[in-house]
């Protein structure tokens, strides 16, 4: 089995579309995280991935993944600030995660409730990868809960860096935040490769950029 998970992950950095994504495996693998928590489910594609690729590095039982989403509890007023996609529900998400046969977790609502009151969950992770709305102020929301619970060990891997953003993303991304970090506090890389996709007013770079804490702080 651990085999086929291997395979399986070299199957991913070959074929993952779109190709920012071999980020996530690549960490998780190299640094042979085994509990993960991401912001921002949505279908699950990408959870099972991640949970598979550690499960390469560690017994399946003994990963644990923890999610956070509104599910259908997204209004039409968030979908649109948010710049989001629509999830599926609760329990069609959790269907398919448990089949991994991984120890999974899911918290249902809005971040900025569900996050402050999950501290013991996101100190005991390895691997945060935030990912849920692209609002400025919820993604920075998102940090300040992750911040806090950090450790020597903790990977964060941040979505929707946008480089070179114009008017058309103002008040989105996470560029900001990243841009404003202390770097005699935390260690901050911008991942390649970067996406790139056609949009009505010109082409939308996407990027990921990965943070842990400064071996000096």
């Amino acid at each position: 089995m651990k085999l086929k998970r291997m395979l399986e992950y070299r199957r991913l950095l070959r074929t993952t579309q779109p190709r920012r994504y071999v980020n996530l495996f690549r960490t998780i693998y190299q640094r042979r995280c085994r509990r993960i928590i991401e912001i921002g489910t949505w279908n699950a594609v990408h959870a099972e991935q991640m949970i598979l690729t550690a499960g390469a590095r560690h017994p399946i039982e003994s990963v644990v993944y923890c999610g956070f989403d509104l599910f259908e509890e997204l209004t039409d007023e968030q979908f649109k600030l948010e710049f989001s996609k629509r999830p599926p529900n609760y329990q069609e998400v959790l269907h398919r995660l448990q089949r991994t046969g991984a120890d999974i977790r899911l918290v249902r609502g809005n971040t900025r409730e569900t996050l402050p009151r999950s501290g013991e969950l996101l100190r005991g992770a390895d691997f945060v990868f935030i990912d849920g709305g692209h609002s400025i102020e919820t993604i920075a929301g998102d940090w300040s809960a992750v911040r806090q619970a950090m450790g020597p060990q903790t990977t964060v891997i941040f979505d929707d860096y946008y480089p070179g953003a114009g008017p058309e993303l103002a008040g989105l991304g996470c560029q900001h935040l990243i841009d404003g970090l202390d770097r005699s506090e935390y260690s901050v890389e911008l991942l390649e490769p970067t996406d790139a996709f056609e949009q009505p007013w010109g082409v939308l770079r996407v990027q990921m950029a990965r943070v842990m804490l400064s071996r000096s702080s």
